[in-house]
């Protein structure tokens, strides 16, 4: 039974989703109910993208969504840059890292690490990096899936910068996926 592939976007936005800041917001229509009167309605704001730039290669096709005003996708690859600024204030790379990958392992069936490194980016930045295999779904419908997430701050922002692909494609784009990271530059 192959998996929809509609079904499978919609869980790994999901999980880019909750890992990247994106808020979900109540209604704010200016109703004089009382809160409890009121029904809530959860909206969504387009995330932006962040003062982060990097060099994706040109054969890769700038996408939107209603999470992302702007993304990358490469056949099964895809691309997604994002900026934290909840919490992110004096937070190492590594620890926010360390976090982000508790999170993935609540919402995904199934996590191996591959690596966690720290690399310096072309402008000498430093960036902790993640490298994991995840499965989403369960049986005859589990997609495997391997993800390269880098993870910089620049003291009050953490930006992150999630590529993934499927597991058996992954080593086709595993060298684009660094070189992305590694020209990381922050505008601001």
């Amino acid at each position: 039974m192959k998996l929809n592939l509609k079904v499978l976007l919609c869980l790994l936005v999901s999980c880019v989703y909750c890992l990247s800041g994106c808020h979900a917001l109540p209604d704010s229509s200016g109703s004089s109910e009382s809160p409890e009167q009121q029904e809530t309605f959860l909206t969504y704001k387009a995330l932006p993208l962040p003062d982060l730039f990097v060099d994706v290669p040109e054969y890769y096709e700038t996408k939107s969504s209603q999470f992302y005003q702007e993304y990358y996708v490469c056949e099964d690859a895809s691309i997604i840059i994002t900026e934290d600024t909840r919490e992110s204030q004096y937070i190492s790379n590594y620890d926010y890292a360390v976090g982000a990958l508790q999170e993935y392992q609540n919402m995904t069936s199934s996590l191996e690490l591959r690596s966690s490194e720290a690399i310096t980016t072309d402008q000498q930045m430093n960036v902790q990096t993640l490298e994991f295999d995840y499965t989403i779904g369960d049986g005859d419908d589990a997609a495997r899936l391997t993800c390269l997430v880098g993870y910089l701050t620049d003291g009050n922002s953490m930006y992150i910068i999630t590529c993934k692909s499927n597991t058996d494609t992954y080593e086709n784009h595993r060298g684009e996926f660094f070189s992305v990271i590694r020209s990381a530059v922050i505008s601001k």
